[in-house]
């Protein structure tokens, strides 16, 4: 075997293990990356079910509509913005509406800066993400006009992305041809169905 034969096969061979390490790393840093956001969605998914967030939910589902009927609470969410003393009362009440608002705000940061997957977040969170921004969007416009418009951008974000993936999932995100569960006979249902009708 000539010397420029076996030069040949060293480099070739050189470059054979070059690209197989190459091509490991890559697949992974795409594990590594596949392990981060399961991590990230997980963390996402424990904050929603923490006692601390699920009595923040709470209050700004049953109290806080009644409260933004107080024209001093209104005008509390204004001072609490600029720095300026509110009852300790508010700002424990505060501190709920932003436990829940600061929550979407950093999952909408994730969700922007590729830390999560945008259509997992989405799968899962969609129709909460929208009720929850119109149960703070009174709040939200208050803390701005208080502040500045960046106040929960990356939750408003989140809002358009999630009106954006109902439109194109009117029915959900159930795959397309595969069967869905038979309904067990349920002698309720109709009972049920005009009592809801009824609550709208």
């Amino acid at each position: 075997m000539s010397l420029e034969l076996v030069n040949t096969l060293a480099s070739l061979a050189t470059f054979l293990v070059i690209a197989a390490t190459g091509i490991a790393a890559l697949v992974q840093l795409r594990h590594m990356r596949s392990s981060n956001q399961i991590t990230a969605l997980n963390e996402l998914i424990g904050v929603q079910h923490s006692q601390e967030y699920e009595a923040a939910r709470h209050f700004v589902h049953a109290e806080l509509p009644e409260r933004l009927k107080d024209p001093t609470f209104r005008r509390d969410l204004y001072a609490f913005v600029n720095r300026e003393r509110v009852s300790l009362e508010t700002e424990r009440e505060i501190a709920k509406i932003m436990a829940v608002g600061d929550y979407y705000e950093n999952m909408g940061l994730l969700t922007k800066r590729g830390f999560v997957d945008r259509d997992s977040v989405l799968d899962v969170w969609a129709y909460m993400i929208r009720v929850e921004w119109a149960r703070l969007e009174p709040v939200i416009r208050r803390f701005r006009a208080g502040a500045e418009e960046s106040v929960y951008e990356n939750f408003e974000y989140l809002v358009i992305l999630a009106d954006n993936w109902k439109r194109a999932h009117p029915n959900g995100a159930y795959p397309a041809g595969l069967p869905r569960v038979t309904y067990k006979n349920d002698e309720w249902l109709e009972a049920d169905r005009s009592e809801i009708v009824n609550l709208r």
